[in-house]
Order: C-alpha cells, then sequence, then structure tokens
C-alpha cells in the first residue's frame, strides 16, 4: 500500500507543478530544473529530522496546553523550521543556475515546487499513519497551504530585487511564512481549540488564496519579458487541474473500497465533495484568474476569495443564492490572438444597432479598471484599415451567455467621453455609455 501512498503524493505534486509550468507564460522553466528542485524539496524533509534530533534549542519548548507556548512551538518549531528547511533547495538551485532565475515569477516557481516536494513527503507519512481517508484534505489544503507560506519567503526575496533592495524584506517575509505556518498548524493542536480549530483553519487557508492570488499576479505584471500577446488560460487551468482533483478522489474512493467498504467508501465520497469539493473548485478557479498588467504592483489585502449573492453568478451555492469567485472570469486566451491585430465584429441585434454590420475591428490597447473587470480600446473602421473609424471600448461579457451559437465570444461595445483618462485606476464600468452587445469574429 505505501507504493500507492507515494505514487498519489506524487501525483498531487504534480497537479501544481503543471499549474506552475502552465502560469509561467514569458518564459518556460526548463523541466530538468523543476525535477531537480523537486527532488531536493523532497530531501528537505530530513533537514526536519535533523534539527529536531540534534538541534539543542528545539527540545526547549514543548506542547503543554498553554496559548503562548503552543503558538510559540508552533512558530519555531514547526513553521521556523520547516520553511528554513523548503528554502534550503531553492538556494541550491539559485546558486547552481542563476541565470534560469531570470523574472520573478521565477522565485515563486522554484521555491514553490520545492515546496511541494516537501508536502509530498508529508502526505505520504500522513497516509501511512492515518489511512488514504486523509488525503483528500491533505490534497488541497495542506498542500496549497505549504507552497503559500512558502511562497510568502519568495515574494521577499521579490520585492528586494525588483522594488526596494532591503535586505530586511526578506527578513520580515521569512517571519510572515514562519507565521502563517504557525497559525494554520495551531488551531489544529492546541487541545481547547482541537473540536472547532478546523473552521477557522479554512477560514484563513480561503485568506491566503487571496493572497497568493495577488502575489502570483505581480510577479508576472513585473517580468522582464511581459507582452500582452501572451496571456494565462484560466480554461484550461481549471479543466485540467479540477479533472486531475477529480482522479485522486477516485483513488481515493476505489482504495477505500478495497480496505474498508463499498459503503465506507460512498459515505467519504459524499463527504469529501461537499467540503473538500468546495474548497478545490474555489481554490483552482482563484488560483487561474490573473489581470495582467505591464510594471503594476497590487497590494496585498485579506479577504475572502469569492462573495455570496442573490444574483449573477459563477456557480450555485444553494436556492437563490449564487457564488461568486474573484476575480477576471472572462478567458482572455481567446482575445489574445487579436491584440494589435485585425478581426471581426458583428452586432447580436439586427434591429437596433449602431454597428449595422460587421465592421473590422483592431485591439490598440488592453487595460483593467478599479474593479478589475479588462476592456480593449479597439478602433471600429467604417470600411477597411484605411479608411475612417471611431475609438471604442469593447469588454468581455461576464454573466449569462458569453458565447454564441457558433462560439464566438459576446462582448459589450461601450464609449467615454475622454479617452485619455483610461488608465485611471478609479475608472469603473459605470463611467462608460453601453452602445451594443456583439460578438468577435476572426478576419476572413
Amino acid at each position: 500500500m505505501i507504493v500507492i501512498y507515494l505514487l498519489l503524493s506524487l501525483f498531487i505534486a504534480w497537479i501544481w507543478i503543471e499549474y506552475f509550468i502552465l502560469i509561467d507564460i514569458f518564459e518556460k522553466e526548463k523541466l530538468k530544473i523543476i525535477i531537480l528542485t523537486f527532488l531536493l524539496g523532497c530531501a528537505s524533509v530530513l533537514v526536519v529530522f535533523m534539527a529536531n534530533k540534534y538541534v539543542p534549542f528545539l527540545h526547549i519548548l514543548q506542547l503543554n496546553g498553554t496559548i503562548l507556548n503552543d503558538f510559540l512551538f508552533c512558530e519555531i518549531n514547526i513553521g521556523m523550521v520547516e520553511e528554513i528547511a523548503k528554502a534550503i533547495p531553492f538556494l541550491i538551485i539559485y546558486f547552481l543556475f542563476k541565470s534560469e532565475i531570470s523574472e520573478p515569477i521565477d522565485y515563486l516557481v522554484f521555491f514553490s515546487i520545492s515546496a511541494l516536494g516537501f508536502s509530498a513527503m508529508e502526505n505520504v507519512l500522513y497516509m501511512y499513519h492515518h489511512g488514504i481517508k486523509v488525503i483528500t484534505g491533505r490534497s488541497i489544503l495542506s498542500t496549497v497551504g505549504h507552497v503559500f507560506d512558502t511562497a510568502l519567503i519568495a515574494y521577499g526575496f521579490i520585492l528586494y530585487h525588483y522594488r526596494n533592495r532591503h535586505v530586511f524584506t526578506i527578513f520580515l517575509f521569512f517571519i510572515l511564512a514562519a507565521t502563517s505556518h504557525a497559525f494554520y498548524d495551531f488551531w489544529l493542536i492546541f487541545e481547547e481549540t482541537r473540536a472547532w480549530g478546523g473552521f477557522i483553519t479554512v477560514l484563513y487557508f480561503f485568506i491566503t488564496i487571496s493572497l497568493f492570488a495577488v502575489i502570483l499576479n505581480n510577479a508576472l505584471n513585473n517580468s522582464s519579458f511581459f507582452t500582452y500577446k501572451k496571456v494565462v488560460n484560466s480554461e484550461k487551468i481549471i479543466s485540467r487541474l479540477l479533472t486531475y482533483y477529480g482522479l485522486v478522489i477516485l483513488v481515493q474512493f476505489i482504495v477505500l473500497t478495497y480496505q474498508e467498504s463499498f459503503k465506507y467508501a460512498v459515505s467519504n465520497f459524499t463527504s469529501s465533495l461537499y467540503f473538500a469539493g468546495f474548497i478545490i473548485v474555489v481554490t483552482v478557479v482563484r488560483l487561474s484568474r490573473f489581470n495582467l498588467v505591464k510594471d503594476r504592483w497590487e497590494n496585498l489585502k485579506f479577504e475572502m476569495p469569492f462573495s455570496l449573492s442573490t444574483g449573477g453568478s459563477y456557480y450555485a451555492a444553494g436556492p437563490n443564492i449564487s457564488l461568486q469567485i474573484k476575480g477576471e472570469s472572462s478567458n482572455e486566451a481567446y482575445f489574445n490572438r487579436y491584440y494589435q491585430a485585425y478581426f471581426k465584429i458583428c452586432p447580436i441585434s439586427g434591429r437596433n444597432t449602431q454597428l449595422e454590420r460587421p465592421r473590422l475591428t483592431y485591439i490598440t490597447k488592453k487595460f483593467y479598471l478599479k474593479d478589475h473587470q479588462t476592456f480593449f480600446l479597439v478602433k471600429v473602421f467604417d470600411s477597411d484599415e484605411n479608411g475612417n473609424y471611431e475609438m471604442m471600448l469593447m469588454s468581455p461579457k461576464q454573466g449569462g451567455i458569453t458565447y454564441t451559437d457558433d462560439d464566438y465570444p459576446i462582448v459589450a461595445l461601450l464609449t467615454y467621453e475622454n479617452l485619455t483618462d483610461l488608465d485611471s485606476m478609479k475608472l469603473t464600468a459605470k463611467d462608460f455609455s453601453f452602445v451594443e452587445w456583439a460578438y468577435v469574429t476572426p478576419r476572413e
């Protein structure tokens, strides 16, 4: 059975390794270096074992049921030790292949893959001691939690190299990483909160997902290889990762049927579907949505990655309640092919239309508003590219039916009096005047 545990843990790690490969759109990393980093991350577990055995200072603190003592134990004996262990593989890669780390996202990729190696070995140990029933929660909460905590250290390096050049920044984000790690574990370890601490842990996990999304977005925005011609294919990421997680749950179901019973496997599957399934969907969707704006730094803020409302939903969350996962929901990969290129824009309505007919169109600029909605500044020509044109705004349709029957994306055409203000982050969609709905097709 240990072989199944090992293979399943490696597969879970691969889910997120592939995620980083998919979002690293500007300058890809070499697969052999990724594999080496992962193997070093697996070996970093030994650093924790050795530290706990040979570092006398770590024996001073022991869990005793008091709040301050137990939190310090989580901070020092767990958080600091494990974050140092996960950082060592990155430092090795940095000194061996320094030229490969050429943009901000590279720091996040290599730190995170090291964390995935560490997490994979930890998952094997947990399944060995507690059985495969624990893997659904660990495949998302613990795995991504390890990645986020270590990514905080990476973000410290990014801010140091690309913003402020203060060494203290790296130290500060290391302390934040250790504290984040400790906060996550404390509610599960502390005796008086163990019964309900999981609820706080999950809430905190959701907040970290929002922070992580901003960190990744900032890293991509400030790549020296940045181009609007390349975007993250959110639909591909969502489809790929949810399929992978479906396979994890399926394997767990099969093994539990063999080890326990079919009835037990069904019961575990049902609870996993409602609990882990919700967390997986929110995590995957939120971490697939990016607002790529060259040289932009967005501030980190504590918020949930979703909101609940009574209208306009992405996912149904209950009777008359909808779940809206934050971030840009349109798939920019489609419009990527038309950036600074010609295409046709066609009116949806045959009657109430200002376009009147299919018109040649050219995207001149892409930008985001205060609410992170994507807009394109376009030239809409009267006839051909040498004729007269009108400057308009185009935005992908967000809710309801977003594609025509022929799978062409539906967009809103809008106007705005002062086009020189478009870079202002104070603008929202409400500041524009709606013209009509249209759909986009290739130029014939």
